[in-house]
């Protein structure tokens, strides 16, 4: 609830708050509403009013996010909290970027948004394969300073994996995309000291990323998906067969860098969809089930997303066929 303010009182208004920390007023209404970062007052005509203290506090906690530290875990920590927190990033000795950093990339949709010799700033592109074999072949040849890896769903083998890819690329810096996961597989990997994205991602975001891989205690702002269901009857019903994929990866990553040719973005909007459904489905029915009950509701899911898939895959192909995309 916000606070009440007399006319008398002193204050900042949101745009000069946003000014001073370099936040958007967005930004700013989505940490006080979403994470009750801070707690406005109200002037007499019913402005948003913040206080030195509450400037202060944004300021802090925009600087430790640029740091890669989630907003989740600060937004309630007192304001010398953050001020401790702020003081021993700086006494930190970040590891020095190299001049270029030459990066890795593995994944399907990856490997086609940011092919060999793309890049950004001092970022460049040196291996990029939807093949884990061939990368490894390729970094045997090629040391590189991080790794990009995308992944459709964490496990708990995930970081066995990307630390056996690091051992062939002379590195220990990673950065993971992706689509669903248990948080504490994720938790496990940014306890490793990898930056962990989840999808769908930019290649800014993949940029910035790579070169938030160098800071000390880098963190992103992942947040697990997690189904929601209606509070049902446990007979979940799963009748029929799960309707088989319609596209490979290879398929999809072709559909979500297709431009089309009425200026819409249609095609890779709902190649990402099914992509994201296609990993959920994958995900559902690997997940441990605790009971009778609990492997039921997974049969559920996996046959539900699984039918959510099939509709959006005809959708696709509809779209496909009308800006004449041949995959």
């Amino acid at each position: 609830m916000a606070r009440k303010t007399s006319t008398t009182d002193t204050g900042y208004g949101i745009g000069a708050v946003a000014k001073l920390t370099g936040l958007t007023d967005h930004t700013i209404r989505v940490w006080e509403r979403r994470y009750g970062a801070v707690v406005a007052a109200r002037s007499a005509s019913g402005r948003r009013v913040y206080s030195s203290v509450d400037v202060e506090k944004l300021g802090l906690l925009k600087t430790l996010t640029d740091h890669g530290i989630a907003i989740s875990q600060i937004a309630g920590n007192s304001i010398d909290e953050l001020r401790a927190l702020s003081r021993d990033l700086s006494a930190a000795s970040p590891a020095t970027a190299p001049a270029e950093v030459r990066a890795a990339v593995l994944g399907d949709f990856l490997s086609s948004q940011l092919p060999v010799g793309a890049g950004a700033g001092s970022v460049k592109i040196v291996v990029s394969d939807n093949d884990r074999e061939r990368l490894i072949a390729d970094l045997r040849r090629e040391p590189v300073d991080v790794l990009v890896a995308e992944t459709a769903i964490l496990n708990a083998d995930t970081l066995d994996r990307v630390r056996e890819i690091l051992s062939s690329g002379g590195t220990q810096r990673a950065v993971i995309v992706y689509g669903f996961g248990r948080r504490q597989d994720v938790n496990r990997l940014r306890d490793a000291s990898f930056v962990v994205l989840r999808s769908p991602v930019s290649t800014d975001d993949v940029h910035a990323a790579i070169t938030r891989s160098y800071m000390p205690g880098a963190r992103d702002d992942v947040q697990t998906r997690q189904a929601e269901i209606d509070d049902e009857p446990t007979a979940w019903s799963v009748d029929g067969e799960v309707p088989p994929r319609r596209y490979s990866q290879q398929q999809l990553a072709v559909l979500a860098g297709t431009s089309s040719a009425v200026d819409c973005e249609c095609p890779q909007h709902l190649a990402q969809l099914v992509r994201d459904l296609s990993a959920f489905e994958i995900y559902s029915a690997a997940c441990a089930n605790r009971n009778d009950d609990d492997e039921a509701l997974h049969r559920y899911l996996h046959h539900t997303t699984a039918r959510a898939r099939t509709l959006i895959e005809t959708a696709l192909n509809k779209v496909a066929v009308a800006e004449g995309i041949d995959v």
